[in-house]
């Protein structure tokens, strides 16, 4: 992800609120924590120096502290964690955050109309709007909703969808809903239109223990089939030595009898 400098405003804010103290649903945090470590470590393994953040205040007024915007996860480029802010100054940041997910809650109208303003103002490149409550039944909500910055146009909405995924072009990947109910996730997905999971930290070490466990019963099976070959050619040659022993005995000259006199 590229970083572009910012200019750094020279007003200085201390003490600013942490909180609102309006709380999120236990839906909204399970989905946060499951998917900002998830994407902490896939664009680390990408080589890409960005720090992925969850539920912290952006402000983005230094006259104004009510202005501000707590994404639900968020990406921001050119810095690396682990970082000890409580909340991020706009001002002093050389770069926006790339990406932003707001998961909508109990306050649907905020979500849906009032965060815009604020994303726009942290002048975030895309913004992916998730609906976990949506149904078909529906009509004022979405899924999901991607919005993009469009060359030099504040954010734009380039996809309203109510499939179960959608291409985030910041990632570089796919955000896709799995599971129903209260185990419904945001899970990051890769390869023809997100066919593929990228593995979360307990799946991945889940599939290192099978595969050492493959690996172990692969290694036991080829330890049984080389001591069954051995036992096998240990008998084929005894039985060939005891072979060869008979023939022997069966040629041995006879000695001639001798006569009586």
């Amino acid at each position: 992800m590229k970083t572009a400098a910012r200019p750094k405003h020279t007003a200085t804010i201390v003490a600013l609120p942490e909180t609102d103290h309006m709380g999120e649903s236990i839906l909204q945090a399970l989905i946060s924590e499951l998917l900002r470590p998830l994407l902490a470590r896939f664009l680390l393994e990408r080589g890409e120096r960005a720090f992925v953040g969850a539920d912290q205040f952006f402000y983005y007024d230094p006259e104004d502290i009510s202005r501000r915007i707590a994404p639900d996860v968020y990406v921001i480029p050119g810095i690396e964690g682990p970082r000890d802010e409580r909340v991020w100054r706009c001002w002093e940041l050389e770069a926006p955050p790339s990406f932003a997910l707001e998961i909508v809650g109990r306050d649907v109208a905020k979500d849906y109309e009032d965060v815009l303003v604020d994303y726009k103002a942290i002048g975030v490149r895309e913004l992916v709007v998730f609906d976990p409550d949506w149904t078909p039944r529906s009509r004022a909500r979405v899924r999901w909703q991607v919005w993009r910055k469009v060359k030099k146009r504040d954010l734009v909405c380039v996809l309203r969808s109510n499939e179960d995924r959608v291409e985030s072009s910041v990632l570089r990947c796919w955000l896709r809903l799995v599971g129903e109910g209260g185990d419904r996730r945001v899970r990051l997905a890769t390869g023809e239109l997100g066919a593929t999971l990228v593995p979360t930290d307990a799946e991945r070490a889940e599939q290192e223990r099978a595969r050492a466990e493959h690996e172990r019963q692969s290694a036991a099976q080829e330890r049984a089939r080389a001591e069954h070959e051995r036992t096998l050619r240990a008998a084929i040659e005894r039985e060939r030595d005891e072979l060869r022993a008979a023939l022997a005995a069966t040629k041995a000259p006879r000695r001639p009898k001798k006569k009586r006199a």
